[in-house]
């Protein structure tokens, strides 16, 4: 017997979109865009520099909302400053990570960039080669993030677009052609084992349609005691629960 709960996932899926699912939209409509928020790792001016190039790479397309309220994802811009007064040497560090709400890491990318000064012990640091180092980091890693992201992007919306296809079906109880929308996405979507979850309520949906169906069949047989033997198997977490349970009521009267 198929039995599954609708997990935590499930539901911030849903709620996402709730507003497209109450709605009688048409299947060609306009999925809701991700909402991205870019921000600094730490306090670091260079790190802002990162964040505008990409907020001003991003803003454009149309399925992505910058903004810090309410983020689906969240863009972090971290570039670690690392120098020795004694050997001369210049390291900077950059990395953009994309995470989702739950933590899940989309991608990361990471650029390093080295000069080397050559200096006595005391003297200062060639403040142009310092200055060089943190530009050629902040384009470098500007440059090398973008296009995931903007895959990654492609990728969710097509994403949303199939879950709201098959929550369409799966509210007309065509659970088979719900699951079937479902099934093409694989591990390379962020929603992957989110949409995994779904594919469980629906054939849990499915099972108590059938279990349902049998129940009735075994009443209008006179067999009371099977089908509420039978509706003892609706999963709990079904939308067909309450509705196995008033059923189940009304048969042990019977019996």
């Amino acid at each position: 017997m198929l039995v599954s709960s609708v997990k935590g996932k499930v539901f911030l899926l849903a709620s996402v979109f709730a507003i497209w699912l109450g709605l009688s939209i048409p299947a060609n409509a306009a999925v809701p865009p991700v909402r991205m928020s870019i921000t600094p790792g730490g306090q670091s001016g260079i790190e802002q520099e990162v964040c505008d190039r990409l907020n001003m790479g991003l803003a454009n397309s149309g399925d992505i909302v910058i903004s810090t309220v309410n983020p689906d994802w969240f863009v972090v811009c971290t570039i670690i400053e690392k120098t020795d007064q004694n050997t001369g040497q210049i390291r900077y560090n950059g990395t953009v990570t994309v995470k989702t709400r739950d933590g899940q890491v989309i991608t990361t990318s990471s650029v390093q960039k080295y000069n080397q000064d050559y200096v006595v012990p005391g003297q200062q640091l060639n403040k142009r080669l310092v200055d060089n180092a943190a530009r050629d980091v902040i384009q470098a890693v500007s440059d090398r993030s973008m296009p995931p992201i903007q895959q990654a992007v492609e990728i969710e919306m097509e994403t949303r677009k199939k879950i709201i296809e098959a929550e369409m079906k799966a509210d007309e109880d065509k659970y088979d052609e719900a699951s079937a929308i479902l099934r093409p996405i694989g591990p390379e979507s962020p929603r992957f084992r989110a949409v995994r979850d779904l594919m469980d309520e629906y054939a849990m949906e499915k099972e108590a349609m059938s279990f349902i169906s049998t129940a009735k069949a075994k009443a209008r047989a006179g067999a009371y005691g099977q089908a509420v033997i039978v509706l003892k198997q609706v999963n709990k977490h079904s939308k067909r629960y309450r509705n196995a349970m008033a059923l189940m009521a009304q048969y042990r009267a019977h019996k």
